[in-house]
């Protein structure tokens, strides 16, 4: 993680970024569809994360950004209240429209995701999905977490960065970033907005970070995940579907190319690579019970 962190300019610049860029492009420049089969993986990442069957009751999604998790968590029935918190409005509004679309109900909150907008000790759960790698302090995130779980209850984090399966992505970029860089030597052409990427995608994460992360919590459970299907999606898949998405067959060949990355991973490679090498760093801990 990242220490001395301008924490004006990385909110400033994600609000922007998520409002401007991301909110109407997202699903689909991350292939993220609201399925059955979508959401029933969802679910049962989050419970593999977690060790146990997520509880019910009301469950906060915290980064919720257009409904990823939140949508699906509404749409299983199994909790009482799904509140999406968020940055941008923009990302929130698509949430809403996604879960009406998916016949579902979600509560958005806007927040600068510093401080929690609610009680001590209110949710049941609490979920975050490629959220903390976006935060100018995580460190000082995970207290709000806790301070919102009943005693007893859980939080669940999955999707973030972890510091070896980034660097070796970044190097897998690199013959993409030559061509685009030679293209616009060759026509002239710049880049239509000038974003500073690392306020808004600012920090990895190794096993040894989730220590500060989960100070005051307890029966932490970290499980890094995935090689080569994140790999490959962070590195091409992404600006495949992105820039050739809507061309015949590219959507399938996508998926396809993606589901069998995540069969070898699952089968193979998530038991030989290295859990410092895995790329979605993961995590669950528990917040403690009060005692009399």
């Amino acid at each position: 993680m990242k220490v001395d962190v301008d924490v004006g300019r990385v909110h400033e610049q994600n609000r922007r970024f998520h409002d401007e860029v991301e909110a109407e492009v997202y699903d689909q420049r991350m292939g993220i569809r609201y399925d059955a089969e979508s959401t029933a993986r969802m679910i049962a990442e989050l419970e593999e994360v977690l060790g146990d069957r997520l509880p019910g009751g009301t469950v906060l999604d915290v980064g919720s950004g257009t409904g990823h998790v939140a949508v699906k968590l509404a749409k299983t029935g199994r909790f009482e209240r799904v509140l999406a918190t968020d940055i941008s409005s923009k990302m929130l509004a698509c949430a809403r429209r996604n879960a009406a679309l998916a016949g579902c109900s979600i509560e958005t909150v806007e927040t600068d995701m510093v401080r929690l907008p609610f009680e001590d000790a209110s949710v049941d759960l609490v979920v975050g999905c490629a959220i903390l790698h976006h935060l100018p302090d995580p460190v000082a995130f995970l207290p709000e977490v806790r301070r919102v779980l009943k005693p007893g209850a859980p939080c669940v984090f999955i999707g973030d960065p972890s510091t070896w399966g980034s660097r070796i992505s970044n190097l897998m970029k690199l013959p993409l970033l030559v061509v685009y860089r030679t293209y616009k030597v060759f026509t002239g052409r710049a880049p239509k907005t000038s974003w500073e990427h690392d306020h808004i995608d600012v920090h990895t994460f190794s096993r040894r970070d989730v220590g500060p992360l989960t100070r005051g919590f307890e029966r932490v459970r970290i499980l890094p995940q995935g090689f080569l299907e994140p790999l490959l999606d962070i590195a091409f898949l992404t600006t495949v579907r992105e820039r050739f998405g809507s061309w015949p067959g590219v959507s399938p060949l996508v998926s396809g190319i993606r589901w069998v990355a995540a069969k070898l991973d699952v089968l193979v490679l998530n038991h030989v690579v290295p859990g410092d090498l895995r790329v979605s760093m993961k995590f669950a801990a528990f917040r403690p019970r009060e005692t009399a």
